[in-house]
């Protein structure tokens, strides 16, 4: 592994079980509520996680033959309840595929490719592929966060580390 990437990897390991210790002993039901007009439900959450996940692979090198959630989050598109969503059971499902593949990509990321200039610019100031990669994982962080909050808003349950 790239020594480059090295702390994301641990903060990407402890999301992998966050994500899931988020979505445990939510229903179906509960998943789909919003708490005002104004925010997005745990699933669309959940399922943007997912996606943006696929996405960092593909940053690093290793695309996914299918990102099963593509075209869902264009131009920052929120939630929309007459869109069709995923079960929490599928969103666990396709975020171990994306989990399997985030970790082959970390393996085989070079710091050539890494020190290399990234075409999207994140908002932190280093315009490299591990500095947008950085970004990427702080927002994954920052969308388990939200998905522990409705968690406990919902389940009145916390989600455990």
């Amino acid at each position: 592994m790239a020594n480059a990437i090295h702390q994301s990897e641990l903060i990407l390991n402890m999301n992998s079980r966050l994500f899931l210790n988020s979505l445990e002993g939510v229903t179906e039901e509960q998943a789909t509520e919003r708490i005002s007009d104004h925010n997005n439900p745990l699933i669309w959450l959940a399922t943007h996680t997912v996606w943006a996940r696929y996405n960092m692979s593909m940053l690093l090198g290793k695309p996914a033959e299918h990102n099963p959630y593509d075209g869902k989050f264009d131009n920052f598109r929120p939630y929309d309840a007459a869109e069709d969503y995923p079960s929490l059971a599928e969103v666990n499902a396709e975020w171990q595929k994306a989990t399997a593949l985030l970790a082959e990509a970390l393996q085989s990321a070079s710091e050539a490719h890494l020190a290399a200039d990234c075409p999207i610019k994140s908002p932190i100031g280093d315009f490299t592929n591990a500095g947008t990669f950085a970004f990427l994982v702080q927002h994954e962080s920052y969308d388990i966060g939200q998905m522990a909050f409705l968690k406990k808003y919902l389940t009145k349950e916390a989600m455990k580390y």
